[in-house]
C-alpha cells in the first residue's frame, strides 16, 4: 500500500487546528494538559467519574467525527482523560484533536482479542511492536509495517502493571475488519509474532510517531479466539472479567497520574 504520495508537499484541505477553530472554540481557552489518556473502553470515563474527583475540561471534544467528554482529576491537572473513537480513523480523529489542543504525550488504554496459547483473558498486553493492518497509518507514512511505542513509556508501563496483572509484551496487530479475522489470517499473524488484535493501537502509535509524540498502548485481553475451526467457539470475557476491567481502568488512571 502506497497511499501517501512520497513527493506530496501540499497541505491538507483541513487540519485539526483549523477544525477546532471552525467549531467556534477559541483554541487558547481550552488548551489541554500535555499528557492524555485515550480510553478505547466504553465504560472507562464513567468509571473514572464515579471513583475519582474529576473536573470537566471540555464537555465534548471538538472532533471531526464524534467527540467525547475530556476530564482531569482534582490535584492532578497535568493529565487529561477522554474516550477515543472506535476504529482507526475515529481514534486518530481524537488524537489529532487533542494534539491540536496541546497534548504532547499519549497513553492508549484499550482491549484486545487474544489468538495465541500464550495469552489469556484478563492478561495485560503492552505490545513491543504492533503490526499495521489498518488503513489510516498508510496516509501518514509511505511505508510502515510495524510501529513501536515510546521506549520510556513502554518500560514504565511494563514495570507498573506487573505489580497488579500478568503482563505480556508480545507483538499485537491492529485490523479494520473484525469480521475478516479468519483462522488463516490469525495463523499468519501468529507467524509474525503477534498474539492479539485490536482496532486502534497501530494507528494511534503511527500518528503519534508522525508528530513525534511519545505514546504507548496498554491493552486488556477481553476474549480469546479459537485457534482452529475445531476448537471451542469464541466467547467474550470470563466470570471475573468485569471486576478485572474496572481494576485495569483504575490502575491505568493511577499509572498516568504518577508519570
Amino acid at each position: 500500500m502506497k497511499w501517501k504520495l512520497p513527493d506530496d508537499s501540499t497541505a491538507p484541505v483541513i487540519t485539526a487546528e483549523e477544525h477546532v477553530k471552525s467549531r467556534h472554540i477559541k483554541k487558547e481557552s481550552c488548551m489541554l494538559p500535555e499528557t492524555c489518556v485515550i480510553f478505547e473502553i466504553g465504560m472507562a470515563l464513567k468509571f473514572v467519574e464515579a471513583n475519582f474527583k474529576t473536573i470537566t475540561l471540555l464537555e465534548t471534544l471538538p472532533c471531526f467525527l464524534e467527540g467525547y467528554e475530556c476530564i482531569s482529576i482534582e490535584g492532578h491537572e497535568g493529565v487529561c482523560f477522554t474516550r477515543g473513537g472506535y476504529g482507526a480513523p475515529a481514534a486518530v480523529d481524537t488524537l489529532e484533536t487533542v494534539r491540536a489542543l496541546g497534548v504532547k504525550r499519549v497513553i492508549v488504554v484499550g482491549m484486545c482479542g487474544g489468538f495465541s496459547d500464550s495469552i489469556n483473558v484478563c492478561n495485560v498486553l503492552i505490545p513491543h511492536k504492533i503490526l499495521c493492518e489498518e488503513g489510516t497509518s498508510f496516509h501518514y507514512f509511505d511505508n510502515i509495517e510495524f510501529v513501536e511505542p515510546d521506549r520510556s513509556l513502554y518500560n514504565k508501563g511494563r514495570a507498573y502493571f506487573s505489580n497488579a496483572f500478568e503482563v505480556l509484551t508480545d507483538d499485537a496487530v491492529t485490523s479494520d475488519a473484525f469480521y475478516r479475522q479468519t483462522y488463516a489470517k490469525e495463523a499468519k499473524w501468529r507467524e509474525k509474532g503477534c498474539v492479539a488484535v485490536d482496532m486502534e493501537s497501530s494507528a494511534l502509535l503511527s500518528v503519534s510517531k508522525y508528530y513525534s509524540i511519545p505514546a504507548v498502548s496498554i491493552l486488556l485481553c477481553s476474549d480469546k479466539h479459537p485457534l482452529s475451526e475445531n476448537d471451542v467457539k469464541w466467547d467474550w470475557g470470563n466470570l471475573g472479567f468485569k471486576e478485572t476491567r474496572e481494576e485495569f481502568v483504575r490502575q491505568s488512571v493511577n499509572f498516568a497520574l504518577q508519570l
